[in-house]
């Protein structure tokens, strides 16, 4: 039943079959460990502080979370068992947002000193959940969650981004390039890689473009593709790939990077699969468990070019498996990854850049480009943030 406390909400929540009848009612706390584990295992891609107290009218429920199914199902939980839930939990609104910098930089914290998360490109379509101060708490369209500085992100109004969506856009296919004023030539915005610019028309060799807070200037035709033809998936094959990824030899490591101006390992492995149309989990561990399982060892046997490599503890009797590195695999027992710059090493005894240390690390291997789309591995033709976009 439902009723009305106080202004708050009296839910009843969930009723468990099973076949030997209704079981005993759980512990109420109990289901939001449930839940939390079921909806929101890792805190890096969801929002779930939530706690419930008990109080003599019933339970109050208190907290914030970003997951209204998992708010529902709770809901359910109480009505189902005709518990009295007092509802005062936070469903955090998620606004539409453009970055608006050619690389922003995402923070564990909110300030300029804390830890650097992650990092997304120019143009990229983002979710803020909350502010504080001049910070604001987002999500990527990976999942990842952190903080982001006011100066990097633009806030469209509705028209605004309607507009964004629908007009053509171009996208950065050069390792580094300026927007400039057409009239003095003065910059306008920096560009790596990956940036995307809304499309206003062409001046001789040039392209007219405008950032999302609408600064506008060129940039050079040969610089930019169509957006259109940038998320098409267009056969990333393991040589596409592996080609990509050369391109960024020599780059510095840079924890938290996922951009030309410095990647951590699996920022590398995420920028050159988005650079072929292709979104991944952010981080190493995550990465980990989309593809396809390939069953290898030192040997390295069974592996393709282009696999991934992944590196850590292995699982034993007192402790679970522990990924912290991965790296794409080139053949012949050299594979490329960002350790201290991105680079080549072996993993073949003998050989002039052989890396011992990464070879007794290594856990296991995945197929990425087997099953794509089945297989945690999002072509970007196919992701809401990519094509919520437009043409």
């Amino acid at each position: 039943m439902r009723a009305a406390v106080n202004g708050y909400l009296i839910l009843s929540a969930f009723l468990l079959l099973s076949c030997g009848g209704v079981p005993d009612v759980p512990e109420p706390n109990q289901w939001l460990t449930d839940l939390q584990g079921e909806f929101a295992p890792d805190k890096r891609v969801a929002v779930m502080n939530l706690e419930l107290m008990e109080i003599p009218a019933g339970y109050l429920l208190q907290g914030e979370t970003n997951l209204p199914h998992v708010l529902q199902r709770l809901r359910d939980s109480f009505e189902a068992h005709e518990l009295i839930l007092l509802d005062s939990s936070a469903l955090l609104e998620e606004i539409p947002a453009l970055v608006n910098v050619s690389v922003c930089n995402i923070r564990s914290e909110p300030r300029h000193s804390a830890e650097l998360s992650t990092q997304s490109l120019l143009g990229t379509r983002i979710r803020i959940l909350k502010k504080q101060g001049s910070w604001y708490y987002i999500q990527t369209p990976d999942g990842y969650l952190g903080w982001l500085d006011s100066g990097a992100v633009e806030i469209p109004s509705a028209a605004n981004l309607q507009q964004w969506s629908s007009e053509d856009k171009a996208v950065v296919i050069v390792p580094f390039d300026f927007v400039r004023s057409p009239l003095d030539n003065t910059v306008v915005s920096d560009l790596v890689e990956g940036n995307v610019l809304r499309k206003l028309g062409r001046q001789g060799r040039n392209i007219q473009v405008a950032l999302p807070d609408g600064r506008a200037g060129v940039v050079d035709r040969s610089s930019v593709v169509d957006y259109s033809e940038f998320i098409a998936l267009n056969e990333p094959l393991s040589e596409n790939i592996i080609e990509k990824a050369h391109e960024f030899m020599g780059r510095p490591y840079l924890w938290g990077g996922t951009s030309g101006k410095g990647m951590d390992c699996s920022g590398f492995t995420k920028t050159v699969y988005y650079l072929n149309g292709l979104e991944l989990p952010r981080d190493a561990s995550q990465q980990v468990h989309v593809g396809v399982p390939v069953e290898t060892d030192t040997t390295l046997t069974n592996l393709y070019r282009g696999d991934f490599l992944f590196f850590g503890r292995r699982a034993t009797d007192s402790l679970p498996e522990k990924i912290t590195h991965v790296g794409i695999y080139l053949g012949d027992g050299q594979m490329i990854h960002a350790s201290e710059r991105v680079r080549v090493q072996s993993l073949r005894r003998g050989d002039r850049n052989f890396a011992e240390h990464r070879l007794k690390t290594l856990v296991r291997a995945k197929r990425m480009l087997q099953n794509i789309g089945e297989n945690g591995v999002v072509p970007l033709a196919e992701h809401p943030a990519f094509t919520d976009q437009g043409s």
